[in-house]
């Protein structure tokens, strides 16, 4: 870059760093040159802000990713990230960091795909009973949610918690510092874990039964607590073929997402998305009251869960009272020539339309596209 622009006062560059409101244009202004950087630190941003996810790309023939952003409507960020290069990834969509799994198991690491900061994590086959027979496609998507309590990047103090065996409730937690899984279950017979969530200060999953599961971490060296309660599914929702089951967190209230989906037509009979229903959920009493208006709020859904934002701080970028959702048929599909990655969207709440987002067909059989919240 430019002398000039690398010799800017500092003074200076600390009144624009701290008007940047926006992660994604954080981090890029962090990247311009080291001047720049020692004059945005972390602590500078206030990660508490709203922020809209990106859309990262499924990897080409290369060592980098490509995030499409919506505000800017094309390709905004191009990373190195060979960290993430023929891996599963499952982002926890409230902090912006990626767990990743390597096609033989052997490596599980969470990852932040903007800093490139990796976190090892205990492999997979520590999770497998001896017993246990997998077929190809589970050995490789063992692990199907993971969630964690807050953002690495800026604590130590955090509990990771994983699903895997998507046919019954396996749970398993990991702390900084803990050399393996910590293999856990709640309730008995409650069934295989949708989505999860950390909402309020604990853990919730719904299962694809219809139980809602509780469990909370009281101190550093505990063991979880854990409580199920079944959800009155008066429109036998859980009973339905072709649905998949989010947990989102919005304006405070957990609401659970249902997708519905049908065959295509076509010869290759894929999945995709018809509709989606919003139901409020009683976490005491398991009632559920369908609603059919987000408001100003928009949620986004997709591999590993969703996450809702506040329209009106983007305005023009976002549109209020839709759902926008990336590809998560991935167990339907698997059996796909190219891989999943077609079936997305944004659905109108009002109307039940939907519309196309992004202007290309991104496809990939280990990590189609999904959803990231920019991260420092």
């Amino acid at each position: 870059m430019a002398a000039g622009w690398a010799g800017l006062p500092n003074d200076l560059l600390d009144l624009i760093a701290k008007r940047v409101k926006v992660m994604e244009d954080y981090i890029a202004f962090r990247g311009v040159c080291t001047s720049w950087r020692m004059a945005s630190p972390k602590d500078n941003f206030n990660v508490i802000s709203p922020q809209f996810p990106l859309l990262m790309l499924p990897q080409k023939d290369d060592d980098y990713r490509e995030f499409y952003s919506l505000s800017k409507g094309k390709v905004s960020r191009k990373l190195y990230l060979p960290e993430a290069k023929g891996r599963e990834c499952f982002p926890s969509h409230q902090v912006g960091w990626l767990l990743t799994q390597s096609f033989d198991g052997e490596n599980v690491n969470l990852l932040n795909p903007f800093s490139r900061t990796q976190i090892r994590l205990p492999n997979q086959f520590a999770l497998i009973d001896e017993d246990e027979e997998l077929i190809e496609q589970e050995e490789y998507n063992y692990i199907r949610n993971a969630i964690l309590s807050a953002n690495p990047s800026f604590t130590s103090d955090y509990v990771l918690v994983i699903a895997y065996n998507t046919d019954v409730n396996h749970l398993a937690f990991w702390r900084p510092g803990d050399i393996n899984w910590n293999k856990f279950r709640i309730g008995h017979r409650v069934g295989g874990v949708s989505d999860m969530i950390y909402f309020k200060g604990q853990f919730y999953l719904v299962t694809w039964s219809g139980a809602l599961g509780i469990i909370d971490f009281q101190g550093p060296n505990s063991v979880p607590e854990s409580n199920v309660i079944y959800l009155n599914d008066d429109k036998k929702l859980f009973r339905q073929h072709s649905t998949q089951f989010y947990l989102v967190d919005v304006n405070d209230a957990l609401l659970l997402v249902v997708r519905f989906g049908r065959r295509r037509s076509n010869a290759s009979r894929a999945l995709e998305t018809v509709k989606f229903e919003l139901y409020e959920l009683d976490v005491v009493k398991g009632n559920m009251k369908e609603i059919n208006n987000l408001g100003d709020s928009t949620i986004f859904v997709g591999c590993n869960g969703g996450t809702s934002i506040d329209s009106t701080k983007f305005t023009g970028v976002i549109k209020p009272n839709h759902i926008y959702f990336t590809d998560d048929w991935f167990d339907k599909n698997y059996h796909l020539e190219c891989g999943g990655g077609k079936d997305m969207g944004c659905y109108n709440l009002e109307d039940g339309n939907i519309e196309s987002f992004y202007p290309e067909l991104s496809l990939s059989h280990i990590c189609p596209p999904t959803w990231v919240i920019p991260s420092l």
